[in-house]
């Protein structure tokens, strides 16, 4: 097993905070924003500033285009099945 999380690997690979990396590891599973935030706690609103953030960072459009950069990250290191 790999101890590193989902999020620990996309942050090493993006300039993102501890936050965004977490929210981009549920867009990746498929998760809504409202899910997520239940997940982390978080209003949808917030989730939605941190997707932003995300988008950014990653110089993409939007939620698919996120999920899947990020799916190819981790299906890269042997992450997703």
């Amino acid at each position: 097993a790999n101890p590193v999380s989902d999020d620990e690997a996309l942050r090493k690979e993006f300039p993102l905070t501890a936050r965004e990396a977490e929210v981009l590891a549920w867009i990746a599973k498929g998760k809504t924003n409202r899910d997520i935030g239940e997940i982390l706690g978080l209003s949808t609103r917030t989730v939605n500033k941190h997707l932003e953030q995300v988008f950014r960072k990653l110089g993409v459009e939007n939620r698919t285009a996120a999920a899947s950069v990020a799916i190819r990250l981790l299906s890269e290191s042997g992450r997703l099945g």
